[in-house]
């Protein structure tokens, strides 16, 4: 199916945006402008932890993208490995299940695209595939954790700062589905999210399964794609120039990254801190493109 288009070729693509923020409301109030047009929508996840600012402060720095396209929510339990992570994108697929758009695209508020928006519409429009790391499990690229098979045979539960681990009796992964992991953030053609929905509608055992798996986010939505017959038109690449320091966290990108940031063939880049370096950020603005205006109306769109 790659390469199938989603209507005329003349038409705009229009992308889902789902943003996963609990910090820092001036960059991601950046984040948005860079990426802001008003054919797409905004659906932003404020996850409340020891480190986000009050309602004021958002509030603040988002209001002038209250519109008809734009939507903010909060919500607890967004923390590093726990399943808001999961129910978080699926709350923004399923609020924006019945908008006309072509691509859901899941980010944090610590991403920014470092290429013009045009040149990544073109390039998902192109092809019209996933764009998703993916990797069976076991696999070498979670070699400390069993190849991955720790994350999911066995109960997590968190109990204040305490991860406690409780062996599954049954191991298997219910609807005989094959593990798979890898990156929390993709790119999706409509079709995946809409199939990704009916999928957990319909299949309520694996929600309950991975409630209690270690860093679910990275799992959950590889296992259900990579098991389906959408799995052909998946591309195993999230897009993201991301470098890894040591895991689990990834490095801060600063001026002494730009060049190799610019040089890469991907579309977004992440981890990005203004309190450590801003200056990364106008730099790669001036390369790519001046910031745009934000419209002030939604141009006839209805995110309410």
């Amino acid at each position: 199916m790659e390469g199938q288009t989603h209507g005329s070729a003349d038409r705009v693509l229009r992308i889902v945006y789902r943003i996963g923020v609990h910090k820092n409301p001036e960059q991601v109030s950046r984040l948005i402008e860079r990426t802001y047009s008003p054919s797409d929508y905004f659906y932003i996840n404020i996850f409340m932890t020891k480190e986000t600012p009050p309602h004021s402060e958002w509030e603040s720095a988002l209001q002038k993208y209250r519109n008809g396209n734009m939507l903010y929510t909060w919500k607890r339990g967004g923390a590093w490995g726990g399943f808001g992570n999961v129910e978080g994108p699926l709350d923004a697929m399923t609020y924006c299940r019945g908008f006309d758009y072509d691509y859901f695209i899941n980010l944090s508020g610590q991403c920014y695209p470092i290429k013009p928006m045009d040149v990544i519409k073109e390039e998902l429009r192109k092809r019209n595939v996933a764009y998703m790391e993916n990797f069976r499990l076991p696999s070498k690229a979670w070699e400390g954790e069993n190849g991955g098979l720790d994350r999911i045979n066995c109960f997590h539960v968190r109990l204040l700062n305490l991860s406690i681990r409780i062996p599954r009796l049954n191991k298997a992964l219910p609807y005989g589905l094959e593990p798979y992991g890898g990156s929390y953030w993709f790119c999706l053609p409509k079709r995946f999210v809409d199939y990704v929905l009916d999928y957990v509608s319909n299949h309520p055992a694996i929600m309950r399964f991975y409630r209690h798996c270690r860093i679910p986010e990275e799992m959950f939505f590889q296992t259900i794609i990579m098991n389906s017959p959408l799995k052909s038109d998946v591309v195993n690449d999230d897009k993201r120039y991301i470098r890894w320091q040591k895991k689990p966290s990834p490095q801060i990108l600063t001026q002494e990254d730009f060049n190799e940031i610019m040089r890469s063939d991907k579309l977004f880049a992440r981890k990005f801190d203004i309190n450590v370096d801003k200056t990364i950020l106008d730099l790669i603005d001036r390369e790519i493109e001046q910031p745009r205006q934000v419209a002030s109306s939604s141009a006839g769109l209805s995110f309410r």
